[in-house]
Parts: C-alpha cells; sequence; structure tokens
C-alpha cells in the first residue's frame, strides 16, 4: 500500500472517529437537556404539593400533640360552630381567629395542590409504576379526611376555590378570610371547619391521627421522588 492511501485511509478513519464522537457527544447532550426538563418539569408540579404536605401535617400536629398533653388545642377554640365567623371582621381573622382559619386556609390549599397534581399526573414523568404510587397516596389523604366527613367532592370544590384562575397561584390567607367571611361562600367550608373545631376540643383523635398518617406517607415519597431531604422534620425543626 503506496503512502497516499495510507493516508487516505488515515483520514477517512479520523474523520468517522470524529463524526462519531460529535453523535455521540450531540446525543448525550440532547439526553442531558430532556432529563433536565423533566426534572424541572415534575419539580414544577410535585414541589407545592410536597410544601403543602408539609405544612398541613405540621400544623395538624399542632392540634395532636396539645390534645394529648392538655385534651384540646385551645389557640383554635374560638368559635362553637361555623356559624359564628359570619360578620368577623378583619381583625378578628388576624387575631383571635388565627390559629383556626389559617389551619382551614392551609389544608384548603393543601386539597388545591392535591387536586392540580392528581390532574397533572399524565404529564409528569416518573420512574415505573412512581406515577400510579402517587395517585394511590394522593387519594389515601382523600379518603383519610373523608373520614373526618370532609367528603371528596367538597375537598375538591375547597380547592377549585383557593387556586385562582388563569393566574395559577393560590388565594392568600386575607384573601380566604375574605372568602369565608361570606356566608354562601363559608357553607362550603363548613365540613372543615367543623372537623378542626372537633379536634380542637380533644374529639376524632383517631381520625386526626389516620390524616397524619395519610400526610406523613404522602410526605415521604415526595422527598424521594424530587431527591429532597426529610420535609417533615425541617418543618419541625424550622420552629425550633
Amino acid at each position: 500500500m503506496d503512502a497516499l492511501s495510507v493516508t487516505l485511509i488515515s483520514a477517512l478513519t479520523s474523520g468517522a472517529i470524529s463524526l462519531g464522537l460529535v453523535w455521540l457527544s450531540s446525543r448525550q447532550q440532547r439526553r442531558d437537556s430532556e432529563r433536565a426538563q423533566r426534572e424541572s418539569h415534575n419539580t414544577s408540579y410535585l414541589n407545592p404539593l410536597r410544601w403543602h404536605t408539609a405544612e398541613a401535617h405540621h400544623r395538624l400536629s399542632l392540634y395532636a400533640t396539645s390534645v394529648d398533653r392538655y385534651g384540646c388545642y385551645r389557640p383554635a377554640q374560638v368559635v362553637n360552630e361555623p356559624q359564628e365567623i359570619d360578620g368577623k371582621d378583619a381583625a378578628w381573622f388576624a387575631g383571635t381567629g388565627i390559629a383556626l382559619v389559617s389551619s382551614l386556609w392551609m389544608t384548603a390549599c393543601l386539597f388545591a395542590q392535591m387536586t392540580r397534581a392528581r390532574l397533572d399526573i399524565p404529564f409528569l414523568s416518573l420512574p415505573g409504576k412512581d406515577d400510579t404510587k402517587l395517585a394511590a397516596l394522593v387519594l389515601k389523604v382523600h379518603v383519610a379526611f373523608a373520614a373526618c366527613d370532609v367528603y371528596y367532592a367538597t375537598q375538591s370544590s375547597m380547592g377549585t376555590d383557593v387556586l385562582l384562575e388563569p393566574e395559577g397561584r393560590l388565594r392568600s390567607y386575607r384573601e380566604f378570610c375574605e372568602l369565608l367571611s361570606q356566608p354562601d361562600q363559608r357553607v362550603w367550608a363548613d365540613p372543615l371547619i367543623w372537623f378542626h373545631l372537633a379536634i380542637a376540643n380533644g374529639e376524632r383523635r383517631p381520625n386526626l391521627q389516620r390524616v397524619l398518617d395519610a400526610l406523613q406517607e404522602l410526605s415521604g415519597f415526595l422527598d424521594d421522588s424530587l431527591a429532597g431531604g426529610a420535609s417533615l422534620r425541617a418543618r419541625r425543626e424550622a420552629e425550633l
């Protein structure tokens, strides 16, 4: 083989290797980009649910701890029935009633995020059967609240009321208080109010524990899915 042939073969081989490396590099970059987009997409959907699960669990844990120690959760014992909220002014919502009403707001925000997650599951890219597990864990929380007479349809209704469209944001605490101050709107939250009043009085402790257990299980799954830390522990330690 003459020198020219060797040179041509070397050049062709070198070119083929270079093209192969460029193709592999481009393919890897596309995969990395697609994975980053999937992770960003999942995070945008699941992080809000993770946050509100931890918030709701933390607040309801305060009820449970106080009931176990003192037999009640006094800060939320501010009315005897939902109708007494009618006519309350802003000062009451920002003062005397804040422990009860902020608990209602946190739970309603959780309902909104669960409703959103249930609708968005088809658009998520979760490994294996994790999408099925997420749906099952969200349903488990719904069922736990339903056992407290906060029925599924009511939960979805409250979640929809809290979720503002087309902005896609949740009502602020102040906006939620303004909603509750209207009797025809408050009535949809009455089952949740009755539940909070009952657990504040030391009643329905097993039902409350069922809700806490379901929230803890959902929180653990979300922590694993998002490769984050233990959000329930982090939320608890934030108060210390």
